[in-house]
């Protein structure tokens, strides 16, 4: 018995540091896209376009308003959930994907966000299916986003972001 709870024990001491790093890369990720807050003017493939970060509800969510005051408006909250980063893309198609930060993937590439889930949606539905936000300097972000229906990718647009100068 004492050698079991030993073996036990050693086995918890092991795993402590692994438990101490969980949510550590979700607490990082959260804290830059609280950086994003303000205006951003962007490139993308269908044009210009205007995006607004703000950081709301006592700093516990991070709001991105994509192509405001037009018809293809959309939001998207990102948010903690326990350990996880989270966010729900509400889509301009009337959908809602969730999605959440994949901590697995290499820091270097941006901060990935990947599908968990809908509503308003069946999964063969038109929806975006998975996002990369990679801060390159202060006032310059490379976002990709993958849009997905049948089941399958259909195209996925990248574009840069510029930092509007504070007015």
């Amino acid at each position: 018995m004492a050698r079991t709870a030993t073996v036990v024990f050693a086995v918890a001491c092991l795993l402590l540091p692994v438990v101490g790093v969980a949510g550590e890369r979700e607490d990082q990720a959260f804290e830059q896209l609280k950086t994003l807050a303000g205006t951003w003017d962007a490139e993308t493939p269908h044009g210009p376009a205007v995006f607004n970060y703000r950081v709301a509800s006592a700093g516990s969510i991070v709001i991105e308003e994509m192509f405001p005051g037009t018809d293809h408006e959309m939001i998207t909250v990102y948010h903690r959930d326990g350990e996880r980063l989270v966010a729900t893309h509400y889509c301009a198609v009337g959908n809602q994907p969730r999605t959440a930060l994949d901590a697995s993937a290499p820091a270097s590439e941006g901060l990935h966000f990947a599908f968990t889930g809908g509503s308003n949606m069946k999964l063969e539905d038109g929806h975006i299916h998975e996002w990369t936000i990679r801060f390159v300097d202060a006032a310059h972000v490379e976002e990709k986003w993958t849009y997905w229906e049948g089941g399958k990718e259909q195209q996925s647009s990248a574009f840069t972001m510029t930092r509007r100068a504070a007015e």
